[in-house]
């Protein structure tokens, strides 16, 4: 099998091989204090999660049926804990395994089952607390490898992620959003962040809204595999159909923390000007471009104090005509506290670079009215084909956020007065000059004619192209 339908079997299987041990090792637990049977195994309340007596682990591995009694006990171990509702109900085990491509699939699915039925999960007996964690982003890193060519844009890497936390300097007791939460990885990230910084607790309250389904239920069983279980993770698409509301109007968070797909088809232009919770005040934006609907979106949910980073394809920065209108009113109203560009080929699913946007509805004084910039796009590590972000980048950026002040080459505080007279154009080497460049006089006329020949060389490509494809027989 492939990672994109393996990965469905072997999660659900390892969270519910996990529950059903550690309700094990609760119950034997509980009996031992109180010396009540009934106490231990059948009482729903003495246990996080309960597993009624006909889904225990054992009690599957001999059913002659086994498809059909996984989807019986999945329906009942989700009765009676709200929290797991569709991570095992939304996958037909009856049907699903005959992809497992053996003439029994009935039998492979239990020959799985045995696997999983070597592994003591019981959490005394697991070498370290965040070791189911780890085999879950190891699954989840072999899925997003072999997936993100068909659109797979729903992780975002280590390194970016740790960047984007630490800028937003989460604090015990916050609400947080991840608004496209793909795989839960931002989540979990703010959760443990913040339990770093307490060394205990990861009180922090979670929510996040995810589009599809699978990747839906990814992100809920990565949470609860990484011990986090107070979350709020609903399904849907957030332009569209945002779930995250209370009382007919949108919930307000402490922090937001976004990977949104660049330009998705379909966002929902047709809808936006009658847009039920008024999130387009800045202005609607074009209907092939959804990036600015993802950050009037975040904008929008965000509380008076709140702020929010956002990654942002390049073209975020300088889009003119309706783009270019909504990015203006945006930064007059002071919104934007930092731009902080970042090499290309960071990303799984594009090889562009991109930036950071920090929102801010709060600025301190000495910030108000300014914007900081950061030229962050020539510090990075190459690894086989991938770019990412070293300790010390992520320190380097960190640092001039907190300091707020030029450093040459790298960083310039820009005032709004400033971005005015550039058409309130965000590019970051309007203001930061890479020293590479600095004080270098362009031919312009030089410039030109190179131009004129690259388009003479492409206009001769296009020209043979086009003979080929009508020697094919095809229209051009």
């Amino acid at each position: 099998m492939n990672a994109n339908e393996s990965i469905h079997y072997l999660l659900r299987l390892l969270l519910f091989k996990w529950l059903c041990d550690v309700f094990e090792e609760e119950a034997e637990t509980i009996e031992k204090k109180t010396d009540n049977h009934e106490l231990a195994w059948n009482t729903p309340n003495s246990h996080q999660f309960f597993i009624p007596e006909n889904a225990r682990w054992e009690k599957l591995i001999n059913c002659s049926d086994i498809g059909n009694e996984l989807n019986l006990a999945f329906r009942d171990v989700e009765a009676y804990n709200p929290r797991l509702e569709g991570i095992f109900t939304s996958f037909d085990f009856e049907n699903k395994h005959n992809f497992l491509g053996y003439r029994d699939g009935n039998e492979a699915l239990r020959e799985l089952i045995i696997e999983f039925s070597r592994l003591n999960l019981h959490n005394n007996n697991l070498a370290e607390p965040g070791l189911l964690g780890r085999i879950s982003d190891s699954l989840i890193k072999i899925f997003v490898a072999e997936t993100w060519k068909d659109g797979g844009a729903f992780c975002t890497p280590q390194s970016v992620t740790e960047l984007l936390v630490r800028l937003l300097d989460i604090q015990e007791g916050m609400s947080v959003c991840d608004p496209t939460c793909g795989t839960g990885g931002f989540l979990i990230a703010c959760a443990n962040y913040v339990r770093n910084k307490t060394e205990e607790s990861n009180d922090v309250l979670l929510y996040g809204q995810e589009r599809g389904l699978n990747i839906w239920v990814i992100a809920k069983i990565n949470l609860l595999l990484h011990g986090i279980f107070d979350f709020d993770i609903r399904l849907g698409d957030t332009i569209r159909d945002p779930k995250l509301a209370q009382k007919d109007k949108l919930m307000l968070f402490d922090r937001v923390i976004a990977d949104p797909p660049f330009n998705p088809k379909n966002w929902g232009y047709e809808n936006a000007d009658f847009d039920y919770y008024s999130r387009f005040r800045y202005g609607i934006p074009p209907k092939n471009s959804a990036d600015f609907a993802f950050i009037q979106h975040i904008l929008a949910t965000l509380k008076e104090t709140g702020k929010a980073g956002v990654i942002v394809p390049f073209g975020v920065l300088f889009r003119s005509g309706k783009e270019g209108l909504i990015r203006q009113r945006i930064v007059k109203d002071d919104l934007i506290e930092a731009v902080i560009g970042l090499p290309a080929n960071l990303l799984y699913f594009t090889g562009i670079p991109i930036a950071i946007l920090i929102f801010n509805r709060k600025k301190v004084e000495e910030r108000k009215n300014k914007i900081l910039f950061i030229d962050a796009s020539n510090q990075y590590q190459k690894k086989h084909k991938q770019n990412y972000l070293r300790s010390k980048d992520i320190k380097h950026i960190i640092a001039c956020y907190q300091n707020f002040t030029n450093e040459e080459e790298y960083a310039k505080v820009v005032a709004i007065e400033e971005l005015a007279a550039n058409d309130y154009m965000l590019n970051i080497n309007r203001y930061v000059l890479p020293s590479n460049l600095e004080n270098k006089i362009i031919d312009i006329e030089t410039e030109l004619t190179k131009l004129n020949e690259l388009e003479a060389k492409r206009a001769l490509a296009e020209n043979d192209m086009n003979k080929y494809l009508r020697q094919l027989g095809v229209n051009v």
